[in-house]
C-alpha cells in the first residue's frame, strides 16, 4: 500500500476514533485483500451498504473509481493501489456475485 493512502486512513481513524472492525458497515465487507482499504475509502464518502448492494463489472468498477476521482474527490489511486481494491470488489461485489 501506497504511503499516502496510509496516512489518509489513518488520519480517518485518528480523526473519528472509529477503527474499521467497530464499525457495523465493516461486517457487510467479507474477508479478504483490500478489506480495509475498500472499507475506509469508501465510507469517508458514503456507506458501505451503498458499495455491498452493488453487482458491478470489473470495468464497471474501474469507471466508478475514475468518476469518484473525477466528481467526489477522492484521492486518485495509482495502479499498486487500485488493482488490489479492484480484485476485491470484483470478488465479492461483481456482476456473478450472488447476494
Amino acid at each position: 500500500m501506497r504511503p499516502f493512502l496510509i496516512a489518509g486512513i489513518a488520519s480517518i481513524v485518528l480523526s473519528t476514533g472509529v477503527l474499521a472492525e467497530d464499525d457495523p458497515d465493516f461486517a457487510l465487507l467479507p474477508d479478504g485483500t483490500a478489506q480495509e482499504d475498500v472499507f475506509y475509502m469508501c465510507s469517508a464518502c458514503h456507506s458501505v451498504k451503498l458499495v455491498a448492494q452493488q453487482r458491478l463489472s470489473r470495468k464497471r468498477w474501474d469507471e466508478t473509481l475514475d468518476w469518484m476521482v473525477e466528481e467526489g474527490g477522492m484521492a486518485e489511486l495509482d495502479a499498486e493501489e487500485r488493482e488490489p481494491i479492484l480484485d476485491y470488489l470484483e470478488t465479492h461485489f461483481g456482476e456473478e456475485t450472488p447476494r
